[in-house]
């Protein structure tokens, strides 16, 4: 401020601290040296150096217990004006093993391949929301849609495991690499279950073209034409869209037939018959 004052002699403080919206009061504060704050600064750099990965919050306790009491704001303000910051440490990440490449795979009767994927949107409160859907490649069937605000890597293998009960395993499970799919706990499930992961490599999304095509489905039909108040509300919808989209939308690729329909047909069916709960590939 006395920069700007001195640099233009003939404006006056009164109009140099509207010019910034600096208020006067604070340009002529002064601060003044506290008692605590002076005792704090010998004491805090020999703490930091006895325990150098503690952070401000762990100091704030060893002062409370040694010498007095104070707040976590003003610890942290010291930490930092005295550069006590804690930086983190830098992990290594321990390098996983890919997943064997099957180039040109595609599915050639139901099962054989379902594909994973996440679409993202908010409720009403800009609040997060996921969208994990299963689609069986050969009759584009989507066998889930999950709606949640959180969705891990175990609910990943609870729900692939609900849909093996119902419509039996399938051969391969594709999908890319997001961390729900790369962690070690569908790995695991994946190995016990005879199933084959295969996953499309970084910013490809054209190798999970199956997911790609029905999410974009979703967002056009469904997603951007909703408000979600709830995750309730949002979750009786969507399986109500899954329905429609499995039984009354035709869809061009299967010759105009619903996924259910060229299912049926698939199956050995004949159209509208129901198909049965479990189908082993």
């Amino acid at each position: 401020m006395e920069r700007v004052v001195a640099a233009v002699p003939q404006a006056t403080i009164r109009e140099a601290c509207a010019t910034l919206e600096v208020s006067r009061s604070g340009f002529y504060y002064a601060p003044r040296p506290r008692a605590r704050d002076e005792r704090l600064k010998a004491v805090l750099p020999a703490l930091a150096r006895t325990q150098p990965r503690f952070g401000y919050r762990r100091l704030r306790e060893a002062v409370c217990c040694s010498f007095e009491h104070v707040s976590r704001d003003t610890i942290q303000r010291l930490c930092q004006l005295l550069g006590l910051q804690v930086k983190p440490v830098k992990r290594r990440r321990k390098p996983r093993k890919a997943p064997e490449a099957v180039p040109g795979l595609r599915a050639r009767y139901p099962h054989h391949v379902w594909c994973l994927d996440f679409l993202m949107d908010r409720t009403r409160d800009g609040r997060a929301l996921r969208f994990l859907s299963v689609v069986d490649e050969h009759t584009r069937r989507c066998l889930a849609l999950v709606v949640a605000r959180r969705i891990r890597a175990v609910d990943v293998v609870g729900l692939l495991t609900r849909l093996m009960r119902e419509h039996g395993p399938p051969v391969h499970v594709r999908s890319d690499n997001g961390p729900e799919f790369v962690a070690t706990v569908v790995e695991a499930w994946a190995t016990s279950s005879r199933i084959r992961l295969v996953r499309s490599a970084p910013a490809s999304p054209w190798e999970n073209p199956f997911s790609e095509t029905y999410h974009s489905r979703l967002r056009d039909e469904f997603v951007e034409r909703e408000e979600f108040g709830s995750v309730e509300e949002a979750q009786v919808l969507a399986e109500a869209y899954r329905v429609w989209y499995n039984e009354a939308r035709m869809h061009s690729a299967l010759g105009y037939l619903t996924p259910a329909a060229f299912a049926a047909l698939s199956m050995g069916l004949e159209i509208g018959q129901p198909i049965p709960a479990v189908v082993q590939a």
